[in-house]
């Protein structure tokens, strides 16, 4: 006798069920009725005709939705606010080591000479790293080591470079060593023939960027002083210059403090940036109340990629304005980059559904309940030593 005609259809879906036990289950289900006289019961052979019809539907609604979550993306990742991602690929962090230690110079393995005769202390550092994208409520984490590195200009004489001025540029070059050491001003100065000095001992903050602002991919930093090293060249810059005007030498020299001291911190590219990048003024909320190195600094031939396209956070994530004295002060890069933060500023506002002004006034205030939170912390805490304890402090506005 025959198949009959329903057979081929249950053994195509017996074949798509994987499970043994649930196959054999299938196949129990859609057997024939039992017959007699050679007739199936009625209301029997109804039943087993829709158990027929139902059981591939069924399979194929299960295919369906298995396959349409395969395809379903992922929980999207954190990420910061618009305009504060990075998409700068970060270089290898550099292994550099001490080779040689005396009593006024040390040695590294990348050619990097450290003359410390005028090496002087400040108190330890100590700051609160602010979390980006926390609630309200959520966890500061106060640290003692560098997060970034800010490159000043010290923006002091300058006289001609030439071989028969060699005495009067060492002596304003001491000058100049021992006027910073007494205001504790850089933790490293580069001087114009490209020696590397150590002004502040880098466990200790130095008086070289105030209470200004950065922004990395996770953490917001409010007072540079503490938070980033200072590290300035015997050189003075001139509104929008496009090049470095540095000695070879000194560039020579940079690139290789810059490794060592970013190999020695864990310090990403991207918190390497100049002075007016971070620089602001809090009382009328514009940026860049210092403007050295407003345009041409040598970043690539330090090793680093071109930060001055990285939106000011300053504009992006408080609020800050740029009036028109740094526009004419800045280079075309960071003219850029300043156009890209008022972009990713309004971008924000209008996903918040509010108005620029509103938006404005509200990141303003932000900044400032932020930064008086910051200087009382600091004020607490001018004379300690902690190192990363990995506790918290909470934000201000939490429960």
């Amino acid at each position: 006798m025959g198949r009959s005609i329903e057979q081929p259809s249950i053994e195509l879906v017996a074949r798509h069920i994987g499970d043994p036990v649930n196959r054999l289950r299938f196949l129990k289900a859609v057997a024939p009725p039992p017959t007699r006289g050679g007739r199936s019961g009625p209301w029997r052979a109804f039943f087993h005709y829709l158990l027929l019809a139902i059981v591939p539907l069924m399979l194929v609604a299960a295919f369906l939705v298995v396959r349409a979550a395969a395809r379903a993306p992922a929980p999207e990742a954190w990420k910061p606010p618009a305009g504060l991602s990075r998409s700068v690929v970060s270089p290898a962090l550099p292994e550099v080591w001490m080779v040689e230690k005396g009593s006024s110079e040390e040695v590294f393995s990348n050619g990097l000479h450290i003359d410390t005769r005028f090496a002087v202390s400040n108190h330890a550092r100590s700051y609160l790293a602010l979390p980006l994208n926390g609630p309200a409520g959520g966890r500061a984490v106060r640290r003692s080591v560098p997060a970034g590195i800010v490159f000043h200009t010290t923006e002091s004489l300058q006289i001609p470079f030439e071989a028969q001025r060699n005495r009067a540029l060492k002596r304003i070059g001491e000058s100049l060593l021992q006027y910073v050491g007494r205001r504790c001003a850089y933790h490293y100065l580069i001087d114009r023939f490209g020696r590397v000095f150590r002004v502040v001992a880098e466990q200790d903050a130095a008086n070289h960027a105030g209470y200004s602002v950065w922004v990395d991919d996770h953490w917001r930093y409010l007072n540079l002083n503490e938070s980033f090293l200072g590290v300035s060249f015997e050189a003075r810059t001139e509104e929008g210059q496009s090049d470095a005007r540095l000695s070879p030498a000194q560039v020579r020299s940079a690139a290789m403090l810059t490794e060592l001291l970013r190999g020695r911190y864990r310090i990403p590219v991207t918190n390497c940036v100049t002075h007016l990048q971070v620089s602001v003024n809090p009382d009328n909320m514009c940026v860049g109340y210092h403007t050295d190195w407003a345009s041409g600094f040598p970043f690539e031939q330090v090793g680093l990629p071109d930060n001055y396209s990285l939106a000011l956070p300053s504009v992006v994530a408080f609020g800050f304005v740029c009036d028109p004295a740094v526009r004419e002060a800045a280079g075309p890069r960071l003219l850029r980059a300043i156009e890209l933060a008022e972009t990713a500023f309004e971008q924000r506002a209008a996903a918040a559904g509010m108005r620029l002004p509103a938006y404005r006034k509200t990141a303003q205030r932000e900044y400032r309940t932020l930064l008086a939170y910051v200087k009382k912390a600091q004020h607490e805490t001018r004379d300690a030593s902690d190192g990363d304890s990995g506790q918290g402090d909470r934000l201000p506005g939490g429960p």
